[in-house]
């Protein structure tokens, strides 16, 4: 019988086996880790709550509304005189729970009708699993003034919900009266993270592993951290309230849909300083920290934004963090001051 190993030895080098062996292995380990995300995405889901049997964020009835994408969760009190309509931000906790100290406030000194909406993806709104947009974001809060509130409202807006609120202010101006934009995002340089990252939080959302990581990162001492490190200036001035609803909304069935979109910078709208702060023609007020510097925002813009449109913007600095009406004391006081003044001018 003729000896081929000789011939098997130059046909098949000895390194592929263990090149195959190598890669059997990572298959191996990657259908393992694979089926562990999913198991563990199975164990979490089955322990969320749905959206809408979450507790109320506000003392007032809620009620729902099908808007573009979904089932959408507002709080209304009714009254007399030009409605006004708070918008929260967008973050991984976000809810209407974010403006109860300025929604509580007219609540008690004024009859005018008032109106808090759940974004889709956050609070008591559904949450499916879709692609959240901008242009989705744009038609939600404009169906909500058409067909909810059907007249001209004023619009008190936080953070990034301020980018929507203004869009609408400038797009739709006849359903608008006046706006307050707490706070602002668009007006520094820092957009979001790099292409990269980007790329990476897709493809951990793909895995399922953003979801997982969702969860983590919104644990009640994580929220907490997050809060006294980037929003408030003090620790001693983070509420219990508030870290609290934040841990309970971002712990729904489908909680972590809308905010992967949030994190890899996708619902920041294009230009907004130029293209839509800065030709705002709604009488508008712009709050700001007096001290930004130890906060997650920048506002580096707003000397040139203001400039561009001395008739419609005014500006007003205010003491505290990115969350002054949650503050006590000066911070609170001067906020829901500001926000007054303005609305009943």
């Amino acid at each position: 019988m003729p000896d081929t190993s000789a011939a098997d030895h130059a046909t098949t080098p000895p390194s592929d086996n263990g090149t195959w062996s190598r890669i059997a292995w990572g298959l191996a380990g990657a259908a393992g880790t694979y089926a562990a995300v999913k198991g563990l995405q199975a164990a979490v889901r089955g322990q969320l709550p749905a959206p809408s049997t979450l507790p109320p964020a506000l003392s007032v009835r809620a009620r729902a509304v099908a808007l573009p994408g979904g089932q959408a969760n507002y709080y209304h009190r009714p009254g007399n005189g030009t409605p006004i309509v708070f918008v929260h931000s967008f973050n991984a906790a976000a809810s209407s729970f974010e403006m109860a100290p300025i929604f509580e406030y007219w609540a008690e000194n004024t009859d005018r009708p008032l109106y808090v909406m759940d974004w889709l993806g956050f609070g008591r709104s559904d949450r499916p699993n879709i692609d959240y947009t901008p242009d989705l974001y744009h038609s939600h809060l404009f169906a909500f003034l058409r067909d909810v509130v059907e007249t001209p409202a004023d619009l008190v807006a936080l953070s990034l919900g301020c980018e929507y609120a203004a869009s609408i202010g400038m797009q739709a101006a006849p359903m608008v009266r006046r706006l307050v934009l707490l706070h602002p995002t668009g007006l520094g340089e820092r957009r979001g993270p790099a292409p990269l990252a980007r790329a990476m939080i897709r493809s951990a959302d793909a895995s399922g592993l953003f979801e997982l990581f969702f969860y983590r990162l919104t644990r009640t001492a994580s929220l907490r951290d997050f809060y006294e490190r980037q929003v408030f200036l003090r620790k001693e001035d983070v509420p219990d309230a508030l870290v609290d609803y934040a841990h309970v909304t971002s712990h729904a069935r489908g909680a972590h849909h809308a905010p992967r979109r949030f994190v890899d910078g996708s619902l920041f709208l294009d230009n907004v300083a130029s293209d839509i702060y800065a030709r705002l023609y709604r009488p508008t007020l712009l709050l700001t920290p007096a001290d930004p510097a130890r906060t997650v925002q920048q506002f580096d813009m707003l000397p040139d934004v203001l400039k561009s449109n001395e008739r419609d913007l005014s500006h007003r600095p205010l003491p505290g963090g990115l969350l002054p009406h949650w503050e006590h004391g000066v911070a609170r006081s001067t906020t829901l001051e500001a926000i007054e003044q303005f609305l009943t001018d």
